[in-house]
């Protein structure tokens, strides 16, 4: 039951950002595993390099990347059948690119990612730089080895609000997406 219903919000979530003006570059729904994120990077390396993109944009979007799919491998949850369901899909227009993540989350930690989110969302950049500062200094370790720093960093290097929605799929599990934007210019 999970592995469709988390299949038909990528589907949805494909189209959507099939938007006017957008092309889809790359897109994955299954389990991130390390050969699987290897050829990911490798692949936007290689279209990065041919589109010629400034050192600085290449650099801001693998630093979102990387977290991006981290936050995927360390955070996201398993599935009954012990499948760690998740996608990314990367879309680019003339001004922005818009990297989406999605994985699973025990639904209880809505709460905390959402205040997280929010206070990130409700500050500057130099405001959002000392939550980077203060959590790196005072952050607390989760169980699963994290301290917020992912999700700090890719508001720091879009320099834009992050999106974040939520799906129940069942009684204890939610697919969450968070959308990311990098300007071009």
């Amino acid at each position: 039951m999970i592995l469709p219903k988390c299949e038909n919000i990528y589907n949805d979530s494909k189209k959507l950002l099939k938007k006017e003006g957008f092309e889809l570059l790359f897109s994955h729904f299954g389990e991130f595993k390390t050969s699987k994120i290897n050829e990911f990077i490798s692949d936007i390396e290689e279209y990065l390099t041919t589109k010629k993109e400034p050192k600085k944009i290449i650099k801001s979007f693998f630093n979102i990347l990387i977290e991006g799919l981290q936050n995927i491998k360390n955070h996201g949850e398993f599935s009954a059948n012990d499948q760690q369901l998740a996608y990314c899909n990367i879309v680019s227009s003339d001004d922005v690119y818009v990297i989406h993540f999605a994985n699973l989350i025990i639904s209880e930690k809505l709460g905390a990612l959402n205040k997280a989110i929010n206070r990130l969302n409700n500050t500057d950049y130099d405001g959002v730089k000392k939550i980077y500062l203060d959590t790196l200094t005072n952050g607390e370790i989760s169980k699963k080895g994290g301290a917020g720093l992912g999700v700090i960093t890719m508001a720091m290097k879009s320099k834009n609000k992050i999106i974040l929605n939520n799906t129940p799929i069942n009684d204890k599990l939610s697919l969450i997406s968070i959308e990311i934007n990098l300007n071009k210019k």
